[in-house]
């Protein structure tokens, strides 16, 4: 593979892609906190009426189930972690991009013999160390 091949099949397809996905964790992780508060909103609004009924409904059930619907959310929250997640891909593209800046201006550390050697050694490291970051979450899971 030579060096405009990796640069656009390897390294810009992962910016792509972390990009991608960074984007997709954060909408997700900001709909869900959305949804959570406007769940807590309704609680503390509808607890003002808690001992009428509307539609045949008595409210303190509809503050219960909401109750549980923001334990839910939490949960779900916690299990996929869309935040940490957001980050993590967020990192892996911004420092895939400074990389191929630095050595498409050739900055230091692309200054010097065997640019291009270098420049896969630490690209591959950087994805490589996104994948350690996934191993780490598996483990943490295993824990729990």
């Amino acid at each position: 593979m030579n060096q405009e091949e990796y640069i656009k099949e390897r390294v810009e397809n992962q910016i792509k892609w972390y990009s991608g996905k960074s984007s997709t964790c954060q909408k997700k992780y900001k709909v869900w906190q959305v949804i959570k508060v406007i769940a807590a909103l309704l609680i503390t609004t509808l607890s003002l009426w808690a001992e009428k009924e509307v539609f045949g409904v008595k409210m303190t059930y509809v503050v219960a189930i909401l109750g549980a619907f923001i334990i839910f959310i939490e949960s779900f929250i916690k299990i996929y972690d869309y935040k940490k997640l957001w980050a993590q891909y967020r990192m892996a593209s911004e420092n895939l991009n400074r990389e191929k800046l630095y050595f498409e201006t050739k900055s230091e550390p692309y200054d010097g013999s065997e640019p291009f050697k270098l420049f896969v050694q630490n690209c591959e490291n950087i994805m490589k160390g996104e994948n350690q970051g996934w191993e780490e979450i598996l483990a943490e899971e295993d824990k729990t």
